[in-house]
């Protein structure tokens, strides 16, 4: 046995090392949102995210929420921070991505496990927002 065998998918495949917000090819996007991994403490971020968002939705004219509406993220070179933006991006619009071999078509929310304990809250929150939007 050879150690790339241990692994669900190629380890010789080209992997962006620096994502981009520009970088909207079908192929980067599938990538992106395929090979995303939700980590608990990723898991608390959307959670705080999603929390702060729908108040807002809630209440779009009270200036005690809208007011302090704002998202700081920080973090060390090569931590994330623009991978997380990109992602989050891409669930508030539920983009429609596209597999660039198979022709496969799914939105951003069915890219992620709705039922893992980490993403449970992210089910209700996806919801609600995808009906404010309708």
């Amino acid at each position: 046995m050879h150690i790339r065998e241990l692994f669900q998918k190629p380890i010789d495949r080209p992997i962006n090392g620096v994502i981009k917000a520009d970088q909207l090819d079908a192929a980067s996007i599938w990538q992106e949102l395929e090979e995303y991994v939700v980590t608990k403490q990723i898991s608390d971020y959307l959670r705080k995210f999603f929390d702060a968002y729908l108040a807002a939705m809630d209440c779009p004219h009270d200036a005690a929420i809208t007011d302090r509406m704002g998202v700081w993220v920080s973090g060390f070179f090569g931590s994330g921070k623009s991978h997380f933006i990109k992602i989050l991006s891409y669930l508030l619009e539920n983009i429609q991505a596209h597999h660039p071999q198979t022709d496969e078509t799914r939105h951003a929310v069915q890219f992620f496990d709705l039922y893992d304990s980490k993403m449970q809250f992210c089910a209700s929150s996806f919801r609600k927002i995808r009906f404010r939007h309708v």
